[in-house]
């Protein structure tokens, strides 16, 4: 049999990979400048060869960006919620195994309940529901562009109100996400800590998880924001998604060192997966020990 906490912690951790996604920045710059910058390229250019300026191809990078944009917002907040779930069952477990070995768990549970403040699916569900608002005012805009003229002047108004509404979209969710994954980050070191200090021993310790710098200024973005028309909010949001991958890479680190400190402990020979067929489809893990 297993020792409650231990195999929920394990089961926890071999499963990230269905709630953790590491998003690749370097994707995200090409997407979100190197497409506009490539497509605006290609209508200068074949402008300049047919000697016809015309504000209209510009019209759909926009409205393309902004459809683009919504979906990014959709898949950062969603990386967030997901992670904040799986911790929430990280700290759980641990709990479970700290109760086990006669610990009073009640500070480890109120931070338990302070992270579980921070986030929810309704985060998720809002951030869906904005890029389909988007994605079909954007395409409903793009067809009746097709079928009816626009005045270049109310063309060139939509242009600016589209890319606006993006923008500041774009930067007051990253500010959000940016926020949350702080509080996530802090409360997830502080229960280290205190688990830690509950449960080391003079043979077998175990250490905290490293705190990351989240430095959050919403005035100082703010400032930047307004000075650069909105388009701080790009950098501001891959800087974020930078520092969430952060996170939960220093949080995988941290989790082998406290399975290594359990096996130890608990004397723990080996780590066996085996598959069997449930109503979910999901593997079963079983934790061997002597």
């Amino acid at each position: 049999m297993g020792i409650p906490g231990a195999d929920r912690f394990l089961n926890c951790v071999l499963n990230r990979s269905g709630k953790d996604t590491v998003m690749k920045t370097v994707v995200l710059m090409l997407v979100a400048l190197g497409t506009p910058i490539y497509m605006v390229y290609g209508i200068m250019k074949f402008q300049v060869e047919t000697e016809q300026f015309l504000p209209e191809p510009y019209f759909s990078v926009v409205l393309l960006m902004g459809i683009i944009a919504a979906y990014l917002i959709y898949a950062i907040v969603r990386t967030m919620v997901q992670h904040l779930e799986r911790d929430e069952e990280w700290i759980a477990s641990l709990i479970d195994y700290a109760s086990y070995n006669g610990k009073d768990t009640m500070p480890l549970s109120e931070i338990l309940r302070s992270m579980t403040e921070l986030a929810n699916r309704n985060y998720e569900r809002a951030a869906f529901g904005l890029f389909i608002t988007v994605a079909v005012i954007y395409t409903i805009l793009a067809i009746t562009y097709l079928f009816i003229y626009i005045d270049d002047h109310i063309l060139v108004i939509l242009e600016v109100f589209t890319t606006a509404f993006v923008l500041l979209t774009l930067g007051v969710v990253s500010g959000i996400v940016h926020d949350r994954m702080g509080m996530i980050d802090i409360l997830q070191c502080r229960f280290t800590k205190e688990f830690s200090e509950m449960m080391s021993d003079g043979e077998h310790y175990i250490g905290t998880m490293s705190k990351g710098k989240w430095v959050n200024n919403p005035l100082m973005h703010t400032i930047l924001t307004l000075a650069t028309l909105g388009f701080y909010s790009v950098p501001f949001t891959l800087w974020t998604v930078h520092r969430m991958n952060l996170h939960i890479k220093v949080q995988w680190d941290y989790e082998r060192s406290v399975l290594e400190w359990m096996a130890s402990r608990d004397g723990a020979i080996d780590v066996t997966k085996v598959e069997k067929e449930s109503r979910k489809g999901l593997l079963n893990y079983i934790r061997r020990a002597i």
